[in-house]
């Protein structure tokens, strides 16, 4: 069974429109909760259900100013800041999907990505992790690119780049849940004036973000559950 990863609801919430066109009992989504800890656990108790493919999905962070954004990334390789140690994205799943993505003129690239065990809000923070040679971040794919590797399951990463590398990100952000509302924005505004401007900007970029991943999950997942019979 096609089995799709995220790290929280809202983020899951962008598969489900493609699950059910592929039909709910051929795919199956996983929401682990943020952070490698609970990708890890979610990750073992999945393989114990023997996926026949896992895609991660979610909103990463950007570690340079040149990606587009919001925009598809498709890493290659996930490098995991603890340790260094680096994983491949199985590549015959990432032509399939980049064949899915190119036939459906939606605009993608290719990227190497991070995980880290913290939210990076700062540019110094972001930096740092940038010599590592990664495009984005994100806090759980080493762990299910481990799982996969050792149980021989193919997996691949689906991430929508929303900010850039030189954008502090603020801690407001951090609560929103999905596409955040005018109340969202105007409780941070209350407690800090002066990010009103950058909350306004970033909340439209989440949106636009969710809405680029939803876009891109909804055709990937039947496609591939029609092509490997998942």
């Amino acid at each position: 069974m096609l089995t799709i990863t995220a790290a929280l609801p809202w983020e899951a919430k962008a598969a489900r429109a493609g699950q059910a066109i592929a039909g709910r009992g051929r795919v199956r989504i996983v929401t682990s909760g943020v952070g490698p800890q609970r990708a890890r656990d979610a990750a073992e108790e999945t393989m114990e259900r023997s996926p026949s493919q896992v895609i991660s999905i979610g909103v990463a962070g950007g570690l340079t100013n040149t990606l587009r954004r919001p925009s598809i990334t498709l890493p290659t390789s996930i490098i995991r800041q603890t340790d260094g140690a680096v994983f491949e994205a199985d590549e015959q799943l990432r032509k399939q999907t980049i064949r899915l993505l190119n036939r459906a003129d939606i605009f993608w690239q290719s990227v190497t990505s991070i995980t880290t065990p913290e939210i990076l809000f700062t540019r110094p923070e972001k930096r740092e992790a940038a010599d590592s040679g990664a495009e984005i971040v994100q806090m759980e794919d080493a762990e299910w690119a481990e799982a996969c590797a050792a149980a021989d399951i193919p997996f691949a990463c689906v991430r929508v780049v929303m900010d850039a590398l030189d954008d502090d990100i603020p801690n407001e952000v951090v609560q929103w849940r999905g596409k955040p509302s005018a109340l969202d924005i105007a409780v941070g505004a209350i407690r800090r004036p002066g990010l009103l401007p950058e909350l306004v900007s970033l909340g439209i970029q989440r949106q636009s973000a969710i809405q680029e991943l939803e876009r891109a999950m909804t055709l990937i997942i039947p496609a591939l559950v029609g092509e490997n019979g998942a």
